[in-house]
């Protein structure tokens, strides 16, 4: 059950990138900019509620991974007021890299080869 949450979700966040895309190409209006700083707020939002579903599924390596993508995506909001000519190339490349983690992911978790170790306990 949670897995398929955790592939909603994703599945949310992609169909929300595809809805913004398509926002900035209609109207004119809108700065290509302003649409990666709501997608990256919205997307720090997705992540976290990913990871408090899954967390104790997967394994700890996806966990570190998606805790790495939310500091970027964090990041990113700051490169955003200092360097804005490197804004939209580091945006795209991390959410590039979160989606086809996410894909990867998935793929790699229904066909059963993604699970969390068990904890070795001490003997004595």
């Amino acid at each position: 059950m949670n897995e398929r949450i955790n592939t909603s979700l994703h599945s949310i966040s992609l169909m929300l990138m595809i809805a913004l895309t398509v926002w900035y190409s209609l109207t004119s209006s809108v700065n290509f900019a302003y649409i990666l700083t709501i997608m990256i707020v919205a997307l720090i939002a997705i992540e976290i509620v990913s990871l408090m579903v899954i967390s104790k599924v997967y394994p700890e390596s996806h966990t570190s991974f998606k805790i790495g993508i939310i500091a970027a995506l964090c990041i990113l909001l700051g490169v955003k007021t200092m360097l804005p000519s490197l804004f939209v190339p580091l945006t795209l490349a991390v959410l590039g890299l979160n989606f086809m983690y996410n894909f990867y992911s998935n793929n790699k978790r229904k066909r059963g080869a993604y699970k969390r170790k068990k904890a070795k306990r001490m003997k004595l």
